[in-house]
């Protein structure tokens, strides 16, 4: 497994309506995840897949690559559709059966934190994934520093709309129990690494110091590349 330095999100997420109507999530491009996806990947499927902008990306990168889509919600749907080879509106893995053919990558951004069950989906991945197939995506992290600040020091657990504690979070991962989720699910790890330090919008010098000094506790999330073995 290589491990990349931390680096920052690169992405600004940016609110956007669709046929005049706003949409509950916000569009990214996640380009340190876009940059995981094996440029020889021909067919990629996006789950939770937004508006289609990270599709859309990846689309972009390599002439004739197909990048299909899974999003539960109408509206993004409706959006993703215009950009991506296709999208199903559905819940995944149940949705799976509406998108055709095997994967070379499927990703999974800020996805497998809403599910019950995100083994048995992680699981059901292998079976439509090609050979020498891979996943790639990003889990929050919940050893972020200002959350156990709220939680230790003021008592607070608070669900909110949106982020971290977002209310239909339903799994929460640290760095070592992210591996155990591959792990047990059947993969191996190829990248794991911090993005979306404290403070880097608007700080970016200290917050590159204190993400060095204090590690994981800097960041939000973990981007990660991880295949069947």
């Amino acid at each position: 497994m290589t491990q990349r330095p931390t680096r920052p999100d690169d992405a600004r997420p940016v609110a956007r309506t669709f046929q005049g109507v706003d949409s509950p999530y916000w569009s990214e491009s996640r380009a340190h995840v876009a940059d995981l996806v094996p440029d020889s990947a021909r067919r990629v499927l996006d789950v939770g897949c937004n508006d289609g902008t990270f599709g859309a990306g990846l689309k972009a990168r390599v002439p004739g690559r197909e990048v299909w889509g899974i999003e539960p919600h109408d509206l993004d749907a409706a959006a993703a559709a215009q950009k991506l080879t296709g999208v199903a509106c559905g819940f995944y893995p149940d949705a799976l059966k509406e998108v055709p053919g095997a994967f070379d990558c499927v990703s999974f951004n800020h996805v497998l934190e809403h599910m019950t069950d995100p083994w048995h989906a992680l699981r059901v991945t292998r079976e439509r994934l090609h050979p020498g197939g891979v996943i790639v995506g990003e889990l929050p992290n919940i050893r972020h520093l200002p959350f156990l600040f709220d939680l230790a020091v003021r008592g607070r657990f608070d669900y909110v709309d949106s982020g971290l504690l977002d209310r239909t979070h339903l799994r929460f991962f640290t760095r070592s129990s992210a591996h155990d989720l591959f792990a047990t699910a059947g993969y191996e790890v190829e990248e794991f690494f911090p993005v979306v330090a404290m403070g880097n919008a608007r700080f970016p010098r200290a917050s590159r110091v204190v993400a060095k000094a204090v590690g994981d506790l800097s960041y939000l999330a973990f981007a990660f590349r991880a295949r069947p073995v």
